[in-house]
Parts: C-alpha cells; structure tokens; sequence
C-alpha cells in the first residue's frame, strides 16, 4: 500500500485461516510489516502528477472509464447479434486502446539491453523522462465486468514487458496455432497500423518462431489521407487512390534508411516511430517533387511493402512460399497488389482464405489468448518479444456481484 502522502511503501505479511461454517468467517494474525521509503526522485515524480492539475492525466483517466463503457457496449452487441445472453459467455478478452508503448529505453539505450528491477528507476532521460521500460492500454475492466456481469482478462502486454520484452507482438503465439505446417514454409502478416509479421517455416517448434514489427502498415496511409483531404476522408478506400498513382522509390529508399528497419529483432513501433512526424516528413518530400495525391499514397503503399521485403531478406533465414495478410490493410487492393509484385515467388492471400475474417483476427486472438491464460499457459513467445522466459499473459477482473458469506 502506498498512501497519498507518497512517502513510500507499506508492506504487511498476513496469515489469513477461512474457518469452518456457512458465514466463512476467518482469523488472521500479522506476521510482520515494514515501511520501505521511496527515493527523493520517485516522490517528486508522484507529486508533480498528483498536484499537476494536468488537463491531459484527468482526460487519460476519464477516457480510461468511458472505453470500458464502450467496450461493454460492443460486447453487448455481439451478444445479442449472435442471439446469446451474457450470462453464457465465459470470459471477456479486452487488450484495451493502447495509448503510450515505450518497450525499451530510448534508443542510445536500445542496442544495450533493457534495465531491470530498481536499475530501471536509476535516472531520468535528457528530456526529463523516466528511462523505465512501459505499456499502457486503456478501457477500465471493472466497468466491462460491472456492465456485462462477466469475468475480463485485461492488460496483456505488461507482464512481458516486466519481464524485459517488448510486449509485442503477442499474436504469433496464435499464428502458430492457425498456420503453422509441416510442409509448407509460411508468413502470416498483419497489416494494422503497424504491419508486423510471423514466420513459420515448415514444421517450426513454437520456441523457435520469429516474429517482430516491419514498421509502417495503414498509419501512415491513413495520416496522409486525413492530411491531405483536411479531415474529410480518413482512409483511402480500398486503396483505389493508390492504384491511381505512380510511387517515387527515390522517397522510399530515402526513408528506408531509418534506423528501425535495420534493428534487429525483437523489435516493435508504433506513433513513437511512425506516427504524425513522419507522416509530415513524407509529405514533404512529396510535396517537395511535386507528386499528386495519388503518387502520394503509392509511395506510402511501396515503403510498407519494401519494408516487408526488406525484413524477410534481412532477417529470415527461410523465404515464404506463401502469405497470409489480414487487418484492415487486407482491403487495401494497392498494398495486395504491392505485396504480390514483392514477392513473385510467394502466393499472396488473405486469412479469410482460411476462414478467419481479416478484421476479427487479432480480437480472435486475444480471446485464444485469455483461454491460454485461464489454462496456465504461457502466451508470449520469449524469441519473439525479447522476455527473459515464457510468462502468462493478463490480468483478471471477476465478473458476477458478491456475496459476504456462503
């Protein structure tokens, strides 16, 4: 327990007996207690946010409650969409809206390794941040539980961020699941706003899958599109501008020298790496040639593609003799089309190809995921994310209404 005077923390050892009967009484009795103060800098860190009136944290803290409402509509939805009542769902898988991702230190740290334990909590970065590995997904379980009367499993990533991997990607434990076979030599990749891929050659051992984010997937697409219509058009539908266009693979070679495509895995991005400051550096080089809108979004289609070709010739050692796209970039006919010119020697086709819609996959997966989680089963792969050893993913957040005695 910590108290609001953030003088540090209070730790108590209980031994607690529930004794015999239908009140479920129970004795305890105190083992031992101390008090461990905090640090000068991680108490001034706590107050500064406490006593802040930082507009920003209360609208984080108010959005946190409003998604769980919104995430317990969406689950109320579907249940009735598919004419179940509530009471016969299990469990609610939420990974929640990430907000803030910061896996590793900042980069001069990066090629180094991640700090552990209280090394993590050290120093401060030269722009007054904390150089502690950390993952925020927002969307408060409690209230999906109190809604929906269900058990949530929440907050995935963390726990192989606490122990030292990336948090991402998650889904290859379930790509290997799916589309692992002894035979064929595959690539399942998902194109969301990051594209991220899983490689699964032929007969490959869980332990020994690879899987890492390529880099930019829909993101940048979409934030040219937003940018380049004023806030009138948020996608380019099908990717039909795209197709109308030329790509300038000057820019493309230019951007690729980006120093995360050359890292190597484990390794994952997100708005940090490829959010509204690339998008504007894009942009400008576009801008600066005089490409149309269309010649625009091309080359954003190029630059994903050439990034997923980059990352499967750097760091594969097996080439993919077919792959499996899903996300909302499986709609995108330009980046299909991109892909299928990338890679000649591969069969290019989306998952509902094997029956999995290529919207739901990732929500399908974090529902095998909470089962693994539920059985005891370990959901991060440690080659993937960089975790020092397999860990269950998750946290619980009971469902139903108490009872004070059975």
């Amino acid at each position: 327990m910590s108290g609001t005077s953030a003088d540090g923390v209070d730790v108590a050892l209980l031994e607690v007996e529930t004794l015999a009967g239908p009140e479920r009484q129970f004795a305890w009795e105190m083992v031992d207690f101390i008090s461990v103060p905090y640090g000068d800098a991680v108490r001034a860190e706590i107050l500064v946010v406490q006593e802040s009136g930082d507009h920003v944290l209360e609208r984080i803290t108010r959005l946190h409650f409003v998604l769980g409402n919104l995430f317990a509509d969406a689950v109320e939805r579907l249940a009735t969409d598919a004419g179940h009542d509530l009471s016969s769902i299990d469990l609610v898988a939420s990974h929640g809206q990430t907000v803030c991702h910061f896996p590793r230190l900042h980069s001069a740290e990066s090629d180094a390794g991640m700090l552990t334990g209280s090394e993590a909590w050290g120093s401060r970065d030269e722009d007054g941040s904390w150089v502690s590995p950390a993952t925020l997904q927002i969307g408060e379980p409690a209230v999906i539980a109190e809604r929906t009367g269900i058990s949530v499993m929440s907050n995935f990533r963390s726990r192989d961020v606490a122990a030292g991997g990336t948090g991402a990607p998650l889904v290859p434990r379930i790509d290997h699941l799916l589309y692992a076979d002894p035979a064929a030599n595959r690539v399942a990749l998902n194109i969301g706003g990051i594209a991220n891929l899983t490689s699964l050659p032929a007969g490959v051992a869980l332990e020994d899958v690879t899987a890492f984010d390529t880099g930019p997937g829909n993101m940048i697409l979409d934030g040219l599109v937003h940018r380049l219509t004023e806030g009138k058009q948020r996608y380019d539908e099908g990717g039909a501008q795209a197709r109308r266009g030329t790509s300038d693979e000057a820019i493309v070679e230019e951007l690729m020298a980006d120093p995360f495509f050359s890292r190597t895995p484990p390794k994952a991005a997100g708005r940090g790496e490829f959010g509204a400051d690339f998008v504007e550096r894009l942009h400008n080089l576009g801008n600066a040639k005089e490409l149309s809108q269309a010649s625009l979004l091309a080359t954003a289609v190029s630059l994903t593609t050439r990034a997923v070709r980059d990352a499967v010739d750097r760091f594969l050692d097996v080439a993919p003799t077919e792959l499996i796209v899903s996300g909302g970039g499986a709609h995108n006919v330009a980046l299909l089309e991109s892909l299928a010119a990338r890679f000649p020697e591969a069969r290019v086709v989306t998952s509902d190809y094997y029956g999995l819609d290529v919207d739901a996959k990732e929500a399908a997966a974090f529902a095998l995921l909470a089962h693994l989680s539920l059985e005891g089963l370990a959901g991060n792969i440690p080659r993937v994310t960089g975790a020092r050893h397999p860990v269950i993913l998750g946290d619980l957040t009971p469902g139903g209404t108490g009872e004070y005695s059975r």
